[in-house]
Formats: C-alpha cells, structure tokens, sequence
C-alpha cells in the first residue's frame, strides 16, 4: 500500500508467475490523488521489488479498451503482447509486459 498521512492512498499486488516472472495485479490509487506520480511510485517499487527476488519479467493484464492506462503503462516501458476474450468478462483482456 501507499500512504498520506495515515491514509491509504494507492495498492498493488504482485504475484509470482515462475522464478523470474511476476505479475502486476490490481495496481490503483484513489481518484483525488491520480495524475500526481503515485501510481509511478507504486510501479518503481514493483520493479525494484520484483528485480531484488531474481524476476526478469513483469506481465500485466489490464481492459484492452482503456487506451489512457495502456498509453501510460507503455510510457513506463511495457510492450503490449497480445488480448483476450474472456466468455464471462463484458470487455477484452489485454496484456503487456516489460523485461527488468
């Protein structure tokens, strides 16, 4: 989690896929405090982290359709790999991934 003054302000989850793979899940911070470099900060400390347990891979699956987030992960070096069409999910999946 990310913190302002005792309050929770931003999360990320990582999950580890394999050895040297982690996935990036659920990466959020609260609409009052977007637009002001703390999901970068979350993101930093998923590299850092993520570099320290061994990893040389993390993958995201994220909404296909929301090209503002797609554009701001590409930004921070992922490279988008391809989508998906989930039968029970109303939008299209898709995936990106940066080597560390």
């Amino acid at each position: 989690g990310l913190y302002s003054n005792n309050n929770l302000i931003g999360f990320m989850q990582l999950e580890q896929k394999s050895l040297t793979i982690y996935e990036l899940e659920k990466l959020a911070v609260l609409p009052a405090y977007r637009h002001k470099g703390y999901g970068a900060i979350l993101l930093k400390f998923a590299f850092q982290k993520t570099a320290a347990l061994g990893a040389h891979k993390i993958t995201i699956g994220m909404i296909e359709e929301n090209t503002k987030l797609k554009k701001w992960y590409h930004y921070h070096g992922f490279i988008h790999t391809g989508t998906k069409k989930f039968a029970h999910l109303p939008f299209t999946v898709g995936f990106m991934e940066i080597n560390l």
